[in-house]
């Protein structure tokens, strides 16, 4: 398939049997059905499909360079790269190329993971190669920044022969489903024996109340009004400990109501409701993809009385849900929330890496971050805790 409205990139170079080129975005007119062509034949999370893709280009309006890797007339590879000037400290304003990412904090704030290059399967190696490689051939930035990627892109990345910053590193947790079917056990027999019983004994103190139901929302009208309830719910919590939460953003909410409204018709976002009854227990945001299911984001109503455990409880019942739906996996996403290594396996961590070019300022800075480091590991309170800021702790 052909990249129309596009014929004179800005740079284009051969990589085996493989043409690759970088172009602005915008004067691609077809690029909604290249990308979803791709992503037929591509294996990718949620992350990378065009629902989430389009929908951070319409809202954020950016205009990104598209990076394209070509065997034939056959597009192999797919990648956005957004082109800024960041500033840090007060002497280091590099240029920078952000994956999928704008440099933008409350543009950022949406979080991506699994994140990377877009790939035909049958090119998945060289086309990464590739990519990198015409990459690297660009004078035009100092850095190229590749956040939320996971294990397997941040190997390729660290083989890219230039310097590389772990900006931050966070573990994922995931429940293999198809590994709890062939168990034949339900999901719950399949836990350590102290999370199972804080599950049953809350189990049993909700259903006191009524049934208990995990409902996902059965029209575009529906899922907005859980997730205008379950944002509420979810910045209550984090406000009272003193943190903004994953929804004080406006941006952040525009961009999941618009997601919700386009994705929810297809299946690929869900928003479930928990109750007891008529007593409400909490939401649950999820994407589906492809039997990948990412738990993204909750609202829980939280009780005086200690022993109801409503997010484990409302995960639990989300899990065996999907199991029954035949997904494969439940992932409940980077972070170090203790119920997601209660309830789950050690998945991927998830990375921000930075490619930074031999130049003075960053020299500088890396011997700065050096020098620090040597001074925590004496004085470990002069560092601040370590990962990204999120708003994942709630059980």
């Amino acid at each position: 398939m052909q990249i129309i409205g596009a014929d004179r990139p800005l740079s284009a170079s051969q990589h085996g049997a493989l043409t690759v080129m970088l172009r602005p975005a915008s004067a691609v007119v077809n690029l909604a059905q290249l990308w979803r062509d791709l992503e037929a034949r591509a294996e990718i999370s949620f992350f990378l499909s065009w629902d989430w893709i389009g929908r951070w280009l319409a809202e954020t309006e950016i205009a990104p360079l598209l990076l394209s890797a070509s065997a034939g007339d056959r597009i192999v590879a797919l990648a956005l790269f957004r082109p800024a000037r960041l500033r840090r400290h007060f002497f280091v304003r590099p240029r920078a190329w952000l994956l999928h990412q704008t440099g933008d904090p409350d543009f950022d704030a949406i979080t991506i993971e699994h994140n990377g290059i877009l790939v035909d399967c049958g090119f998945r190696d060289g086309a990464i190669r590739g990519c990198l490689a015409h990459l690297m051939s660009s004078a035009a930035w100092d850095e190229a920044h590749f956040g939320g990627v996971a294990d397997s892109f941040a190997a390729q990345l660290g083989r890219s022969g230039l310097g590389t910053w772990t900006r931050w590193r966070q573990p994922s947790w995931i429940v293999d489903l198809d590994a709890v079917r062939q168990s034949g056990r339900p999901y719950l027999e399949t836990l350590g024996a102290s999370t199972r019983y804080q599950i049953r004994r809350s189990i049993r103190r909700y259903e006191e109340r009524g049934p208990l139901r995990a409902t996902a929302a059965s029209s575009v009208a529906e899922a907005l009004d859980f997730f205008a309830e379950m944002t509420r719910l979810h910045l209550h919590y984090w406000r009272h400990r003193g943190q903004p939460g994953g929804f004080s953003r406006p941006f952040v909410v525009r961009f999941h109501r618009a997601l919700i409204a386009d994705c929810a018709p297809r299946g690929t976002v869900e928003l479930v409701r928990v109750a007891a009854g008529d007593a409400l227990i909490g939401y649950v945001y999820n994407f589906v993809y492809r039997g990948w299911v990412c738990a993204y984001q909750t609202g829980f109503v939280y009780e005086p009385d200690p022993k109801l455990k409503p997010g484990l409880v409302s995960h639990a019942l989300c899990i065996e849900r999907h199991r029954g739906r035949q997904a494969r996996l439940y992932d409940f996403m980077a972070g170090g929330g203790r119920y997601k290594s209660n309830l789950g396996t050690r998945g991927p961590d998830m990375h921000q890496i930075v490619l930074q070019r031999p130049i003075v300022s960053l020299r500088a800075e890396q011997s700065l971050r050096r020098a620090k480091g040597i001074a925590t590991s004496w004085m470990p309170w002069l560092e601040p805790a370590a990962g990204r800021k999120s708003a994942d702790g709630e059980e």
